[in-house]
């Protein structure tokens, strides 16, 4: 196995980490690159990702590149342009036709953009609250329109993998960050001008990297919708996220992404260090007008040796 230290992509950032899972995924599925294992290091005042990896780092990129020009015709983002626009039947009948193709990695999908058990009263899917898009800006769509432009020039597209994964980040592309990014919202307190018709500041391999950790955040029906790292305190939805220092595969990292414990405010710090969690970070979605919602900059609420309690 190699290790490759994903430098580009932070810990402390939403983004940061659901693209670091984003890769192990499409590295698992990739024959390859199976047997991909994820891991952490401390790196400046945060950590970056360390993908384990029976390739080199050049070879990762060009595995990426190839693996997103299947997307544009995957059943998951081509059954509808939206989430929240889709009907229950809509949703059912589109997750009726992966089981009878067996395809599993589209019922990965439609288990983190909602479930049939939770509809909103017009009759409409209750979408993942990793989908911070307004009705305009299509999700679904808008993934496809992604994969398309990492599908093109070859040049440009390994510029934008190499970008994301080993960094600098330098924010050139006119790339929506889909909530997911604190650092990219644009508030019109904040700006010269209006903010809806400027060009947008992202990484776009990042965002794709990102989009691709969402099977690993399922929602489930408990009284209302509940997804997988999300907690509900004060009408307000937080997203947590541990970071560990052992190399984890896939299923590991979607066990651990499902203890309980990393829901708390102040995560107990033996059981974390048992479990060889190093650091656990959260970030409230919030709403800053009628249309938009987006992740604030997130808190540290727990680190080995430190253990720091966020409040309620």
């Amino acid at each position: 196995m190699t290790e490759i230290h994903l430098t580009g992509l932070p810990a402390d950032l939403p983004i940061g980490f659901m693209a670091a899972c984003g890769c192990l995924r499409i590295c698992e599925r990739i024959p390859a690159l199976h047997g991909a294992q994820l891991s952490w290091i401390r790196s400046g005042g945060s950590y970056a990702p360390v993908l384990s990896i029976p390739a080199t780092a050049d070879e990762l990129v060009q595995a990426l590149m190839s693996d997103v020009k299947s997307a544009p015709t995957r059943l998951a983002f081509t059954w509808s342009d939206q989430i929240k626009s889709a009907s229950k039947v809509d949703f059912v009948a589109a997750m009726t036709t992966a089981l009878e193709n067996s395809d599993w990695e589209s019922l990965d999908w439609f288990a983190a953009f909602g479930t049939e058990l939770c509809v909103k009263k017009n009759g409409f899917i209750k979408p993942t609250p990793l989908d911070m898009t307004v009705n305009r800006q299509r999700f679904l769509a808008k993934a496809v329109e992604l994969s398309v432009e990492l599908s093109g020039s070859k040049a440009e597209v390994e510029k934008s993998y190499r970008e994301a994964l080993f960094g600098p980040w330098l924010y050139r592309d006119d790339q929506h960050s889909l909530g997911w990014d604190p650092s990219t919202i644009k508030l019109g307190a904040f700006t010269p001008e209006d903010p809806s018709p400027m060009e947008h500041s992202g990484v776009r391999a990042a965002v794709w990297l990102a989009f691709e950790s969402l099977p690993l955040f399922a929602c489930f029906y408990n009284g209302g919708l509940i997804t997988r790292g999300f907690r509900s305190r004060g009408g307000t939805d937080w997203f947590h996220w541990p970071v560990w220092e052992c190399p984890l595969s896939l299923a590991a990292v979607r066990t651990l992404l499902s203890w309980p414990a990393i829901l708390e405010a102040a995560p107990d710090a033996e059981e974390s260090e048992a479990r060889g969690v190093i650091a656990v970070y959260r970030s409230p979605r919030f709403k800053p007008n009628d249309y938009l919602f987006s992740f604030r900059m997130p808190e540290l609420i727990y680190a080995l040796g430190v253990a720091r309690g966020a409040g309620a």
